[in-house]
């Protein structure tokens, strides 16, 4: 949301400057190694899902959360609702393309190819976080970017 500060052009630049801020930030190791590994060695495709969606939606319900407070603070207050929304909704959609691909029994072949470049992004060293410390790693990130645009 903050590119929608400093992109111009409206909201299609704000949107495409989020998805590539996502895949730029998904290079950095963030704790979520486990996490993939645990979802993508289910046995079968339901189990995948058990998996993956109950994830999914509580970091949806987190970003929407962390979306309403951030719309009101200072920082961001005096931009247009379609800007942040161009910002928010971008900054999420290669993980919606992503789960998109994951409820296809047979994904079409655009959105494997999108998936493949979304998986290309994601860092692939040996991560420095457990899955806890990541978590605590991307609260610390988020309690920081709350404060910044609340004391500007």
């Amino acid at each position: 949301m903050g590119l929608a500060k400093v992109v111009p052009g409206g909201e299609i630049p704000v949107f495409l400057a989020s998805v590539l801020s996502h895949l730029a930030l998904d290079a950095i190791p963030h704790g979520d190694t486990g996490i993939g590994h645990w979802v993508h060695s289910s046995p079968d495709r339901k189990t995948k899902l058990s998996r993956l969606l109950p994830m999914s939606i509580a970091d949806q319900i987190l970003a929407w959360i962390l979306f309403l407070i951030l719309i009101r603070s200072p920082a961001l207050s005096s931009l247009p609702l379609p800007l942040l929304l161009a910002g928010a909704v971008g900054s999420m959609f290669p993980d919606y393309l992503t789960g998109l691909r994951d409820l296809c029994k047979k994904p079409p072949g655009w959105l494997q190819t999108l998936h493949r470049l979304h998986d290309r992004c994601h860092f692939r060293g040996r991560d420095p976080f457990s899955t806890t410390s990541g978590l605590v790693f991307q609260a610390l990130l988020v309690l920081g970017a709350i404060f910044l645009a609340w004391h500007r």
